[in-house]
C-alpha cells in the first residue's frame, strides 16, 4: 500500500470457507484488512461494528441475497457482487443494485485483485463527491427528487446522479438545479393543470434520463 493509499479496510461475505480463506488470504497478501462474514446477519454486524471501504458479497447466502444486504450497508459502502450466476438477470440486478464488478466464481487471483483496486479507486472518487456534497442544501433536495421520481433508494440515486453529471460534464450544483427545476414543473403541472404540456413532458424527459443504469 502507498502512503497515498493506506491500507483499506474490506468486508467479505461468502458462505463458503474455502472460498473465503482463499480471498482473505489473498487481499491480506495485497495489506488489507479483512473482515470475514458467512451470512445476512454476521455481514450487518460486522458493517456496524466499522466502516468498510468496500464490501465482497456473494449473491446466494444462507439467510438471504447478497443483493438485499448490500441494500442494508451504510450508502457510502461500495460493493462488488460474487456469485456462480452468469444469467443476464443475475448481471442486471447487480448493476441496478449499484455494484461497482461482478466476479464470477471460480475466481482468477490476477482479475481478483485488479477488480477490487478498480473498485476501491471508485469507492473513493464516490466518497471524496459525498464529502463534498454533503452539506450542498440544493444537491440533498435534488437527489431526494430523483428517489421519489424514480423510487431508487439514496445509494442508487446518487450513483445516477454522479453518472449524469460525468457524462454531460456538469458541475454537480448546476445538474441539481435543473433537476430542481423539471421537479417544480412537473409539480407544478400536478397541482394547477396550468404548466403547458410541452414542459411538462420535457421535464417528464429530463428526470428520465435519470432512470438508466451507470455503466
Amino acid at each position: 500500500m502507498s502512503a497515498e493509499h493506506p491500507a483499506s479496510r474490506l468486508l467479505v461475505v461468502e458462505d463458503c470457507p474455502i472460498t473465503h480463506r482463499l480471498l482473505t488470504e489473498l487481499l491480506t497478501a495485497e495489506g488489507h484488512r479483512v473482515t470475514v462474514a458467512e451470512d445476512v446477519a454476521g455481514g450487518l454486524a460486522a458493517a456496524r461494528q466499522h466502516p468498510h471501504d468496500l464490501a465482497i458479497l456473494d449473491l446466494h447466502l444462507p439467510d438471504g441475497s447478497g443483493i438485499d444486504l448490500a441494500g442494508q450497508l451504510p450508502p457510502e459502502t461500495p460493493f462488488l457482487a460474487l456469485t456462480i450466476d452468469r444469467t443476464p438477470a443475475a448481471i442486471q440486478a447487480c448493476i441496478a443494485a449499484g455494484a461497482l464488478g461482478y466476479l464470477v466464481k471460480p475466481l482468477d487471483a490476477e482479475t481478483f485483485l485488479r477488480q477490487v483496486r478498480v473498485a476501491l479507486e471508485r469507492g473513493r472518487e464516490q466518497r471524496n463527491l459525498r464529502r463534498a456534497l454533503r452539506d450542498n442544501t440544493t444537491v440533498s433536495k435534488a437527489l431526494g427528487v430523483l428517489m421519489g421520481f424514480l423510487q431508487l433508494p439514496e445509494r442508487q440515486a446518487f450513483a445516477r446522479f454522479a453518472e449524469r453529471a460525468a457524462a454531460r460534464n456538469t458541475k454537480a450544483p448546476a445538474l441539481a438545479e435543473e433537476i430542481l427545476a423539471a421537479g417544480e414543473t412537473l409539480g407544478r403541472t400536478a397541482l394547477e393543470h396550468r404548466a403547458s404540456a410541452r414542459a411538462a413532458r420535457a421535464a417528464r424527459a429530463f428526470l428520465e434520463q435519470f432512470r438508466a443504469e451507470p455503466r
